[in-house]
């Protein structure tokens, strides 16, 4: 099976978006575990910038909110690794169709010294700044991956897919994503 990082891409006009307190200290990417919260988290597009457009992936500092189209995708093919947690987003209006992308899956798969991988957090267990990531071949062929969809446990910011959820998005014609093959060191 093939791998692909599920890469943030700025369509035309599109805009940034920004995690609001107090869901910015709690809304994040670094824990692997299933997240569950009492109201949605809200999302609000950054006014610094011209551009206030949407895509199925809205990008935020701590990862990326999906579509109704994309968690619709998820769901109809059985795609496992990743839950959807419903989000307001603000954005001349309010929008209820986003859902922040948790990725419940995590494999120890980088390769710190290819990567130039810096700055490790002891009490979150992840490396802060990665200059080139690339997977120790090794511990991939060594790893049983049983996700669709999964982080590193050691560099969180990277969504990994498999070529089954890449396929799917593609046919689907998903906006805001683009797929860079896996990197071995």
């Amino acid at each position: 099976m093939n791998y692909y990082l599920l890469y943030s891409k700025f369509e035309e006009d599109e805009g940034s978006f920004s995690v609001q307190e107090p869901w910015d200290s709690v809304l994040n990417f670094y824990t692997s575990q299933e997240k569950m919260f009492n109201s949605k988290p809200y999302i609000t597009v950054d006014r610094c910038y011209a551009e206030t457009g949407m895509s199925d992936y809205l990008k935020i500092g701590v990862g990326m909110l999906a579509s109704n189209r994309v968690q619709k995708i998820f769901f109809d093919n059985g795609f496992l690794g990743a839950q959807f947690i419903p989000v307001t987003v603000e954005n001349d209006g309010l929008y209820h169709s986003y859902a922040f992308v948790n990725a419940i899956a995590n494999y120890d798969l980088l390769e710190p010294e290819a990567s130039e991988a810096s700055r490790f957090n002891r009490r979150l267990g992840v490396y802060r700044n990665v200059y080139e990531e690339k997977i120790d071949i090794e511990k991939f062929k060594s790893t049983s991956i049983t996700h669709d969809c999964f982080t590193l446990s050691s560099y969180k910011t990277s969504y990994y897919v498999n070529e089954n959820v890449k396929d799917a998005l593609e046919a689907a014609g998903v906006t805001g994503v683009e797929f860079i093959p896996m990197e071995f060191a």
